[in-house]
């Protein structure tokens, strides 16, 4: 039975379990029997190479391979591992794809190693988010980098200990509990947590939660819901995402801090593309440079040696902030209004001449009043170069953190979203 067709004649929604069954054949078929008991159904998806499967998958490595537009022959003929596993990623990315198009999926769980990791979850980040998605893995704990594996997704990683490689006591325990973790998201995605609200994101960072918190309750008081994103580089691909698919109503972009890091090598660095998906899609937007005025390094002996000499604070035994200087903030300011005269929607800039985050105040740490206009100046200088543009700047004799400060930004973001046509009943 082909895979499309049986998805064409499936009455359920199933549980998709992503394995390798020439190695992993023992352990899925544990795996599936648990959730099966639960009361949900599975479909097993084969993307083994080499030796038998271990029982008969409702998807086979065969079909796998065909929807990559080749054949098991074909990708061992050329004895390269790496080409076998991106031609099986690609594959069951589409047959996933094709299935919860149909609405075929209920959720999706992977075990695996370093390849059954690779292949299980490049089909999970395809996925939307809301759909309940865990990988099993025994490559994916704090000794590796998750990054790889989560993307901007929902993915639970649960380390398996011990390897897949037989039943005993500890993966049959891990399997238990990953069986649990999938059918529990599941039944409880089938309760309604949709809103009604227009949604506003907003970036944050803890050394400016304390303003965000505020205005967050404000914009909650004014009819909207707010998603709030962490500025370590992935958050704001997450957002802007969303705000590509057209289900934000506004961003206020209160913490920018990727954008630093992305021009000056920072760790939390953002993409290439940030604010141009929002832009495009002309949301309107409120930015304001929280947390633009450091550059985020590891711990301290990660830190350049030529920016030791500069105001550097230990914010953990992880994190080092390095503070920026103005020629630096100068090619924020530039980069960020760059992006914003190419919005197709109303925008406005904010700006806290009294400090951009927790550290960044009068006695504190971070405190350098001149690095900042940094700021200002490059904001300026790319402005005059699109005389057109309708970006409006306000500069604030405010902190960012100030209870005056939230007042403002709530005020503004509410109001350059009914100018660009939203507003709070729904869209």
């Amino acid at each position: 039975m082909s895979f499309r067709g049986s998805v064409g004649r499936m009455q359920e929604r199933r549980i998709v379990i992503i394995s390798t069954l020439d190695t992993k054949g023992q352990e899925t078929d544990f795996l599936r029997k648990l959730i099966n008991s639960r009361g949900h159904h599975t479909a097993v998806v084969d993307c083994g190479l080499l030796g038998t499967p271990g029982f008969a998958p409702e998807v086979t490595r065969q079909e796998v391979a065909g929807a990559a537009g080749t054949t098991i022959e074909c990708l061992l003929s050329h004895h390269d591992k790496g080409l076998a596993i991106r031609a099986m990623s690609e594959g069951v990315t589409a047959l996933l794809m094709g299935m919860h198009a149909q609405r075929g999926i209920a959720g999706v769980i992977g075990l695996g190693g370093g390849q059954g990791t690779v292949l299980a979850t490049a089909a999970m980040k395809a996925l939307p988010f809301g759909l309940p998605k865990v990988m099993i893995s025994t490559v994916a704990n704090g000794a590796t980098a998750f990054g790889p594996f989560v993307g901007i997704r929902d993915i639970t990683i649960l380390h398996s200990v011990a390897d897949i490689l037989g039943l005993n006591a500890v993966t049959r325990r891990v399997l238990a509990e990953g069986a649990g973790a999938v059918c529990g998201m599941v039944e409880q995605a089938t309760e309604e947590v949709a809103t009604d609200k227009p949604t506003v994101a907003m970036t944050t960072a803890g050394v400016t939660t304390a303003g965000a918190v505020r205005i967050r309750d404000l914009l909650q008081l004014k009819g909207y819901e707010v998603v709030c994103y962490h500025c370590n580089g992935v958050g704001s691909r997450a957002m802007e995402e969303l705000a590509d698919e057209g289900k934000l109503a506004g961003v206020l972009d209160l913490t920018p801090h990727d954008i630093t890091d992305l021009l000056f090598g920072g760790i939390f660095s953002a993409s290439t593309g940030r604010m141009q998906a929002t832009c495009r899609r002309g949301v309107p937007q409120v930015v304001v440079p929280g947390a633009t005025d450091f550059i985020l390094f590891g711990p301290l002996d990660t830190v350049p040696k030529p920016l030791r000499s500069r105001h550097v604070v230990i914010h953990n035994s992880l994190h080092t902030h390095v503070r920026a200087n103005r020629e630096e903030m100068v090619a924020v300011g530039r980069f960020i209004a760059e992006r914003l005269c190419e919005s197709r929607g109303p925008a406005m800039v904010l700006i806290p001449r009294r400090g951009y985050t927790q550290l960044n105040v009068l006695g504190g740490p971070m405190y350098a009043p001149d690095s900042d206009r940094g700021f200002e100046e490059g904001l300026s200088q790319e402005l005059a170069r699109h005389p057109d543009s309708s970006i409006s700047v306000f500069p604030l004799e405010l902190h960012i953190n100030d209870a005056a400060f939230a007042e403002a930004a709530a005020s503004c973001m509410d109001m350059v979203i009914r100018r660009g046509g939203h507003s709070t009943t729904r869209r």
